[in-house]
């Protein structure tokens, strides 16, 4: 296996980017070689080709790291080797990022989602300080770390963790966190979700709740859709209420006794 980086000669002229990218349309047909990718990666200028490149070069797996490591060294931080490590899945490129992060500054949100896949092996404290960053790309990779923790922690620790998250003004921050929190049941939890559900929700949000409430799919969920019937009855969330309570089969006799069917 390779330990070195093949010495980079001159940049690659645009002509012959737009070569390489025609190669890699041609991925399966004509692909490079990891000694062929690491070469490359360090001579391209166009960002999305580079991060093509290294996108590539990641998904050769563990066997890969014996390249990348090398043009981290090389080439220091960088968002195609960020990507190259996340998706590589070997135990040294998850150091490697860890190694970056205390001093990865604008690009310390994508050093984080490439932890993504170690969140249950790294310090706690990592999570923790990208959920209360203020930023959207720091929270939402905090989430993606916290998914690994989810059943480790109980439920109050949970919510003291998400809901200042649930409170934000980004849609997407607020659908993030409800779709984590679908995956459990405590009644504290349950209780969040439901909070989350009025005609004055930020778009998509109240909708993503329901479904969460649907998907958790238990009685105690189901209640919790009863309840909301008389409060969303003639708003625009009436539909999506009703079709999350036609969709809970296994307590189909419940919910119609209790609505009197």
């Amino acid at each position: 296996m390779a330990t070195a980086v093949a010495p980079v000669s001159t940049l690659l002229s645009p002509h012959e980017e737009a070569a390489l990218s025609e190669r890699l349309g041609r991925w399966r047909r004509q692909p490079l070689s990891l000694e062929e990718l690491s070469e490359l990666l360090p001579r391209v200028c166009d960002p999305s080709l580079a991060l093509s490149l290294a996108e590539r070069l990641g998904m050769a797996g563990p066997e890969a790291i014996s390249w990348i490591l090398p043009l981290c060294q090389s080439q220091g931080i960088t968002k195609p080797l960020i990507r190259a490590l996340g998706i590589c899945h070997h135990p040294q490129a998850c150091e490697q990022l860890l190694t970056w992060l205390p001093h990865a500054g604008d690009l310390e949100p994508e050093v984080l989602e490439a932890l993504g896949c170690w969140g249950n092996l790294i310090d706690f404290e990592i999570i923790e300080a990208a959920l209360r960053a203020p930023g959207q790309s720091h929270r939402l990779a905090g989430l993606t770390l916290l998914t690994f923790r989810n059943r480790s922690l109980d439920a109050s620790a949970m919510l003291e963790l998400t809901a200042p998250l649930l409170q934000d003004f980004r849609a997407e921050i607020v659908i993030a966190t409800l779709k984590l929190l679908q995956r459990r049941n405590e009644p504290t939890v349950l209780e969040a979700i439901s909070r989350c559900i009025s005609i004055d929700a930020l778009p998509g949000v109240a909708e993503t709740a329901l479904q969460a409430l649907g998907c958790i799919g238990s009685l105690e969920s189901c209640q919790h859709l009863i309840t909301l019937r008389s409060q969303l009855a003639g708003t625009r969330l009436e539909d999506a209420l009703e079709r999350q309570l036609k969709a809970q089969v296994r307590h189909r006799a419940w919910i119609e006794q209790m609505l009197g069917n």
